[in-house]
């Protein structure tokens, strides 16, 4: 009768009294499952409140914890036997909830692991305003790798929780390589070890992707910072000029404002220490040191006292002109051929075998319209089958078995707007009615041509010349 008597003083709205029953009655009844659902949904009751209290702003950081840990640690004890039950995924959402101010998430997160959620905790789901959201597993998965990135930075010592952490982010990214919050993480852990050139490789996708959001800008500043000082700027810069609070940036000022500093700028930079000042005392929050020793140099008060303070240009045209620099050191690149040109779709297509190729939208490439059929590209994408992200002329005129030129004799059939070239190779090679044209029919003549060899859609590879020239 426990568990009853415990929902009931629950639904009475008695969760002191239901949790003090709950707790003389465990050594009694720790194999009964509704017994332990019962006491679970108790604990379930005060920490959500102590939630609601601390996002209502009625209780300190340091509250939180103090009251918080004991709880869940409690949950641990007798939770065990309710792995996949409702009232455990409840305490799950609950800890993730808390997860960026709770101080010991990770260890209630290591004893939780990744293993026990239930099926309907893997499911993304869709709100009341159809927009699709996670699933509990993914956002519990990103809070613990976000954690760990947080530790690594502010509490090295901690080798077990951040290695454990690490491993979890390690073999999720190897599960869903293309996780946009996941491949940040990684960025900051390798930021963190003095890895930049893997912190770049794993950022600059989610650049790409968020390319209009102001933090990762504001991280690729960091990783650029100390060896490049005048990208990092661009970086910084780009970030407050894309934010659309700025709570987003009001760290970034800081940065900006030193490295604006350190490169003579001291008008542009005293704007950005006083735009960061400014912030802080709307708000009430405390000044850093960092921006502390900015606002008492003495280039920050002769600006001041010159009323010099100089904004930022637009520095989007450099930003764009950066992210294409690094996509082009991450990506991958193909060889391919301008095979022909969709005027209807605004594409070009690039064959890249016999039966395969990719379409490269004018929109997208505008210089790529320009290109005629023949000419040899590289295609850059971040995964061998995915999206093309970036193009350059190739150095090769000729792709072996794809895209060569050859030399013979076309004839022209009387009747036929189309032709032949039997070349020297002995290959014959079609010639299109647009090229054929421009011989007369009946008669033999010497050519050289480009030919791409391709696949058509009735199966049969063949070449076909994209351009020919009678040989003198």
């Amino acid at each position: 009768m426990s568990s009853k008597e415990i929902f009931a003083l629950r639904k009475q709205g008695l969760t002191s009294d239901a949790l003090e029953m709950a707790r003389a009655e465990y050594q009694e009844n720790s194999a009964d499952v509704w017994f332990l659902r019962a006491y679970a949904w108790c604990l379930y009751d005060h920490i959500k409140q102590l939630l609601d209290t601390y996002e209502a702003k009625q209780l300190s950081p340091t509250g939180l914890n103090s009251r918080m840990t004991p709880y869940m640690r409690e949950f641990a004890r007798m939770g065990n036997p309710l792995r996949g039950d409702t009232a455990f995924s409840q305490m799950i959402r609950l800890a993730g909830k808390a997860s960026k101010d709770w101080q010991d998430f990770l260890v209630f997160a290591r004893w939780v692991g990744i293993s026990d959620f239930a099926e309907e905790d893997q499911k993304n789901f869709v709100n009341e305003q159809g927009k699709s959201i996670d699933s509990l597993k993914t956002r519990f998965i990103r809070a613990i790798c976000r954690e760990t990135v947080a530790k690594a930075s502010t509490n090295p010592a901690e080798h077990e929780l951040i290695s454990w952490g690490q491993e979890i982010l390690a073999q999720t990214l190897q599960e869903s390589p293309n996780d946009q919050w996941l491949n940040y993480y990684q960025s900051k852990l390798h930021l963190i070890n003095g890895q930049l050139d893997l912190a770049i490789k794993f950022l600059a996708p989610v650049v790409r992707r968020q390319s209009k959001a102001a933090w990762p800008w504001a991280l690729l500043g960091e990783i650029l910072e100390n060896t490049r000082p005048d990208d990092a700027i661009t970086c910084f810069a780009y970030a407050t000029q894309l934010a659309r609070e700025e709570q987003e940036v009001a760290k970034v000022r800081i940065h900006l404002a030193q490295r604006l500093s350190l490169a003579g700028r001291f008008n542009e930079a005293a704007k950005q220490a006083n735009l960061a000042q400014q912030y802080r005392e709307q708000h009430g929050f405390k000044v850093p040191q960092e921006l502390q020793q900015l606002l008492a140099s003495d280039w920050y008060q002769q600006a001041v006292g010159n009323d010099s303070l100089q904004p930022l240009p637009k520095v989007d045209a450099a930003a764009r002109a950066l992210l294409q620099e690094l996509d082009r050191q991450s990506l991958v690149y193909t060889r391919g051929v301008i095979d022909h040109i969709n005027s209807e779709k605004a594409l070009s297509y690039v064959a890249t075998c016999a039966n395969s190729g990719v379409g490269l939208s004018h929109r997208k490439f505008p210089a790529v319209e320009k290109l005629l059929p023949g000419t040899v590209v590289e295609i850059g994408r971040s995964e061998p089958n995915g999206p093309p992200l970036d193009w350059r002329l190739s150095e090769a005129t000729e792709l072996a078995g794809l895209c060569q030129a050859f030399t013979g004799s076309l004839v022209r059939q009387e009747g036929k707007d189309f032709a032949f070239v039997r070349s020297t190779s002995n290959n014959d090679i079609f010639v299109p009615p647009m090229l054929a044209k421009n011989f007369e029919q009946g008669q033999t003549h010497g050519v050289s041509c480009l030919a791409i060899r391709r696949t058509n859609k009735q199966g049969k590879t063949g070449w076909r010349a994209v351009n020919v020239e009678t040989l003198p």
